[in-house]
């Protein structure tokens, strides 16, 4: 176990000096040489408290949907692919499905399939930063389930408000289909639709997901898309990471 423990210390510096380059910043924080791997870089004290969704006042749901929803992941991806009328997949005529894994330990929630590298659109820089932020703490997202409340892109590029709550009532029955162990949210739109909350307030603590029988650790972060325009949140992200990693047991 302590051997595994350095190896991932290892990788995760490795991997953390990619990302960091990657949000636009070649030097650290201070200018003293800072220990980003150190125990007490976040505060895991006993009072840290996980809040439920349960405890949040919960969003009405939208009425029952005009689609049957299917109750696998293949089948739902192949009704994305052919332009079924689902939450989320008739903004526009590009569709993505979700990517990874149809069972897995970590999912990953963003608002729109701007995460994973893609021809009609500029999404690579996304995608490898993702992939260096979540590598920092040991976690491939080859293994990841990655999907997003929109399966289209919207035209003016964000989600309407008005759409969360039947989008995150959609995301909320693929949950239950990948019955992950953990759960990463990226911004602001997907943090308001699952948690009810401002991703700067979510992201303090740890959050639980509750749903039919489920109760899912989940860390609420920046979008690696803000952490390219603002690179300077991006001590703050790996401080989210930090707790995500040492909170939750992969």
């Amino acid at each position: 176990m302590e051997d595994r423990g350095k190896t991932a210390a290892f990788a995760a510096v490795e991997s953390l000096s990619g990302w960091w380059e990657l949000a636009g910043v070649d030097s650290a924080v201070h200018e003293s040489a800072v220990d980003l791997l150190a125990q007490d870089a976040v505060d895991t004290s006993s009072n840290m408290s996980v809040l439920s969704l349960s405890e949040k006042k919960q969003t009405e749901a939208p009425a029952t949907p005009t689609v049957i929803w299917p109750n696998d992941i293949v089948t739902l991806r192949e009704m994305v692919v052919s332009g079924a009328p689902l939450p989320g997949n008739t903004y526009g005529p590009v569709r993505s499905p979700s990517v990874g894994p149809i069972s897995s330990d970590v999912m990953v929630v963003s608002d729109l399939p701007d995460i994973i590298s893609m021809p009609e659109n500029r999404t690579s820089l996304n995608a490898e930063l993702l992939h260096r932020m979540l590598a920092a703490i040991g976690i491939d997202t080859a293994q990841c389930h990655c999907t997003w409340l929109a399966t289209s892109m919207p035209p003016a590029g964000e989600i309407p408000a008005t759409d969360l709550p039947e989008l995150a009532h959609f995301m909320l029955h693929q949950i239950q289909l990948i019955k992950p162990k953990s759960l990463v949210i990226l911004g602001s739109a997907a943090c308001k639709a699952l948690l009810g909350e401002e991703l700067m307030h979510a992201r303090t603590e740890l959050r639980n997901i509750v749903h039919d029988g489920l109760n899912i650790p989940t860390l609420a972060t920046f979008h690696p898309r803000t952490l390219i325009a603002r690179p300077a949140m991006k001590k703050q992200a790996w401080i989210d990471l930090q707790m995500f990693a040492k909170m939750v047991v992969l």
